[in-house]
């Protein structure tokens, strides 16, 4: 089935507003430094950014379509920007071998949630591990949504829209259940599919539509700070959102943003203090 990976054009449009994840990694990629490597990097909505920022970055996605999306934004960009990145197709668990070269690893956007199985998220970490210099940090977020919002039963209301690619009069919605985790006792997948209909279409008897899938694995902070240790980095911070809320604080957000370090060199103090966006 079709996934909104499938339609980058949709994608950037949808997601055109959402700023918040941009900036904070942003100011962790100031504060660590680079070279970076922006695992998920997608249509490169925060890859351009570094790169603007003067960072080297390598991103990787295996959604060939979002690939050719970030190197048309690139290709805006200005021959400096371009010059600062590389992409490349590969899978998470596969992760650029070879010696270790990064100073960050960031997977934005609920990348590391498209892990399903503890197998699969520990594939990502360590290959992470091995792609970050010592001392390295490896920075990402996931979506853990609230009881209300897993609790809801049927479809959403309809949004309309005007497709930013079609131009046409589109309606929206969405529909979301739970299922075991692949393996058993892994973590529950969260399973959403997403309703596109060309509302022009329906009204003339078309009835044209299309429905896109998407799953992700919902973890919880034991998961994660489980899944670190073992893959041999040590959690550094945790958060609630975006804004530096405690994880679990009663105005945290549904978007949990974890920090780690690799192997740090023989006295390095570990970092106590969460950054904090600007």
């Amino acid at each position: 089935m079709a996934t909104p990976f499938d339609d980058p054009i949709l994608y950037d449009w949808e997601y055109r507003r959402r700023r918040h994840d941009v900036a904070f990694y942003r100011m962790l990629a100031d504060e660590r430094g680079g070279p970076i490597l922006d695992a998920g990097c997608g249509t490169g909505r925060l890859l351009v950014p570094l790169v603007r920022d003067g960072h080297q970055v390598v991103g990787i996605d295996l959604s060939a379509a979002m690939l050719a999306r970030a190197a048309w934004r690139l290709s805006r960009a200005g021959r400096a920007a371009r010059a600062r990145a590389v992409l490349a197709r590969a899978d998470l668990g596969a992760l650029p071998a070879g010696r270790a070269r990064f100073a960050l690893v960031v997977a934005a956007f609920h990348t590391v949630q498209h892990c399903e199985s503890d197998a699969a998220l520990q594939a990502f970490l360590r290959g992470a591990r091995q792609a970050l210099i010592p001392g390295g940090w490896l920075a990402f977020d996931i979506f853990a949504p609230a009881r209300r919002f897993l609790e809801r039963r049927g479809p959403s209301g309809v949004t309309r829209f005007r497709h930013p690619r079609t131009g046409r009069l589109t309606g929206y919605r969405e529909i979301h259940s739970l299922a075991p985790g692949p393996d058993g006792p892994d973590g529950p997948i969260l399973s959403m599919r997403f309703r596109y209909a060309d509302l022009s279409s329906e009204r003339s008897g078309g009835g044209r539509a299309r429905i896109l899938s998407l799953r992700h694995r919902l973890f919880s902070p034991t998961d994660i700070e489980r899944g670190l240790r073992a893959a041999g980095l040590t959690p550094i911070a945790s958060w609630g959102g975006f804004d530096g809320a405690p994880l679990g604080a009663p105005d945290s957000s549904e978007q949990h943003v974890y920090l780690a370090r690799a192997g740090a060199p023989p006295g390095a103090a570990a970092r106590r203090n969460a950054p904090r966006n600007r």
